[in-house]
């Protein structure tokens, strides 16, 4: 890294790192607002580090991006050629007619309990089976997983 001498320019990219460095800190509040327009003014006058750096000579250094913690890798990566074991799943599986069909099997369970209460309100006399909608893509279902593997 070059050694810069106070009385040498720097250039429009520095000059946008220290407008950096000094919305940097006026957003957390380590320069009220007078000041920091103030040191903003001054940096479009400036033209030297002599003099750039009185402008951000009591805030901290420059923010670096670090990784968050909650990505970081908490174990290394396996080596090439090793593979790492899969987990189980924690979750037994399930077996009978609730297996078939996963959570739409309660919805059409439902729809055919609530049919059936409205025949006996009836005194027997049974509506149109209008569940049959539910139970055609509920086969469909039951039926592509039953060849899944597990």
């Amino acid at each position: 890294m070059p050694q810069y001498q106070p009385y040498q320019r720097f250039t429009e990219a520095d000059r946008d790192k220290i407008a950096g460095r000094l919305r940097d800190a006026f957003a957390d509040g380590r320069l009220d607002q007078p000041e920091f327009s103030s040191r903003l003014d001054q940096l479009y006058t400036v033209q030297t580090y002599g003099e750039l750096e009185p402008l951000v000579r009591d805030l901290p250094p420059v923010r670096t991006y670090q990784t968050p913690a909650v990505v970081q890798d908490s174990k290394p990566a396996p080596a090439p050629g090793d593979f790492p074991e899969r987990k189980k799943d924690a979750r037994p599986h399930r077996h009978g007619i609730g297996a078939l069909g996963g959570g739409f099997t309660g919805v059409v369970m439902i729809n055919v309990v609530i049919w059936f209460v409205i025949g006996l309100g009836n005194g027997g006399h049974w509506p149109h089976f209008w569940p049959v909608w539910l139970l055609i893509p509920w086969a469909i279902i039951a039926l592509g997983g039953l060849g899944r593997r597990r």
